[in-house]
């Protein structure tokens, strides 16, 4: 059933969801009408926390269905590490970019703990699929 997966380019799923984030976190305006878009008062938290959760998860599924599982791999830290460092960067970039947006460390707070989240739960779901 999973075979169809494993003939999608290595990684190509990650660099999409990635090259997503980056455009709705440095464009002015991303959806036109936000005001529709955040229904309750610090809902634009749970965004980037769903993002970013699906960053890592995005992360494992790729890595999961191209490796031979191992424990102790390098690779899922240091992708943890690069997500939370993207978070921070863009909203770094959001403030000095004077695109009329401005960086929020909450905002980089919940992107850490969406990393996390998707890191953890990408690991115990993509593992058990991609082994059976």
């Amino acid at each position: 059933m999973l075979r169809f997966l494993r003939h999608i380019p290595p990684y190509i799923p990650t660099l999409l969801v990635y090259v997503i984030i980056c455009y709705l976190s440095l464009d002015a305006d991303p959806f036109h009408d936000s005001k529709r878009l955040f229904v309750f008062p610090g809902s634009d938290k749970v965004v980037h926390f769903i993002m970013y959760c699906g960053l890592t998860a995005t992360f494992c599924f790729d890595y999961y269905r191209h490796r031979v599982v191992r424990s102790g791999s390098w690779l899922l830290p240091v992708a943890l590490v690069v997500a939370i460092a993207t978070g921070g960067v863009l909203e770094l970039l959001q403030t000095h970019m004077g695109i009329g947006r401005t960086g929020d460390y909450v905002d980089f707070i919940a992107n850490s703990l969406g990393a996390v989240v998707g890191l953890v739960a990408g690991r115990k779901i993509f593992v058990r699929l991609f082994t059976l």
